[in-house]
């Protein structure tokens, strides 16, 4: 918790105030339930910038973010990998998208992420050192992790908000990924209390910018064709360690979002399924912690 707190200060400052572009930090992690498995930990720092005039028709915006996602399993300081429940696993990338706004609330996007797998995500060095410093605990084996590997994903998505009242909206958000790292297709549905959009739309959290709270309740449902981090590489079998990935699984999502003249403040609740067959558990949570300088 302490180094996702050093990486949101030093990012903070390196921020400036402009009015149509926005830096910020994202942390997903599920320690603060005391849990350390699984998709164990996200970092993602964000970029996003107005690149029309609002006033424009079919307005666009463009978006950068540097994200790392971290993978292990629950007995994670066994080497005996026949007791695995997860693959360990580092996930480190670039994404670049561009979006549109469409008519009548409605937004499409399209982006690409390419990075890196295996060591040269820089997981196990990060993991190991933030358990080794704050923690004080042994560091992990990370036995047969899944393979350094270069990956490019191609990524589209659709929004679209409706109005239900002045305090209530409702949001669809179809969304997709083709890849050697991860092919999914999947469709996000929820309810956003308040004045401020709780969750970005489609990354963008320059659009609707009023003042206020705002909670989410909603829902995720997504199909996985192939999922690097379980089952390994399409192509060839050189993963010294998988499993058999479930296509099918969902992620309920409870948020709550706080939006002033500068700053966006948003903490996110994740209750996931599970993964794989493998996992003896029913489901996974973790927490997201987001915070936005305009």
């Amino acid at each position: 918790m302490l180094k996702n707190l050093f990486f949101i200060f030093i990012f903070i400052g390196l921020g400036n105030s402009f009015s149509q572009e926005f830096f910020g930090v994202g942390v997903d992690n599920d320690l603060y339930f005391l849990d350390d498995h699984y998709y164990s930990n996200g970092i993602f720092l964000k970029y996003g910038k107005l690149k029309t005039s609002s006033d424009s028709i079919n307005t666009k915006y463009i978006f950068w973010e540097l994200g790392q996602k971290i993978f292990n399993p629950s007995k994670r300081f066994t080497k005996a990998v026949e007791e695995y429940d997860y693959p360990y696993g580092g996930w480190l990338y670039l994404k670049f998208s561009k979006q549109t706004i469409l008519k009548n609330n409605s937004f499409l996007q399209w982006g690409i992420q390419t990075g890196l797998t295996g060591d040269g995500s820089l997981a196990r060095q990060l993991q190991n050192t933030y358990h080794k410093i704050f923690l004080k605990i042994e560091e992990m084996p990370w036995t047969d992790q899944m393979p350094a590997s270069f990956h490019v994903n191609f990524l589209l998505d659709y929004f679209k908000s409706y109005k239900l009242n002045s305090a209530m909206k409702f949001k669809t958000h179809f969304f997709s990924s083709a890849g050697t790292q991860r092919s999914s297709i999947g469709l996000g549905s929820g309810l956003i209390f308040g004045n401020s959009f709780v969750l970005p739309i489609l990354e963008n959290y320059l659009f609707d910018q009023k003042k206020g709270d705002g909670v989410y309740i909603g829902i995720k449902s997504e199909y996985i064709f192939h999922d690097y981090m379980i089952s390994g590489s399409l192509f060839n079998d050189n993963a010294p360690f998988t499993l058999q990935s479930i296509p099918f699984r969902t992620v309920i999502e409870f948020g709550f979002s706080f939006h002033s003249r500068k700053w966006k403040f948003l903490i996110m609740y994740n209750q996931s399924s599970r993964h794989n067959l493998s996992q003896p558990r029913k489901g996974h949570r973790y927490l997201n912690i987001s915070l936005i300088k305009f």
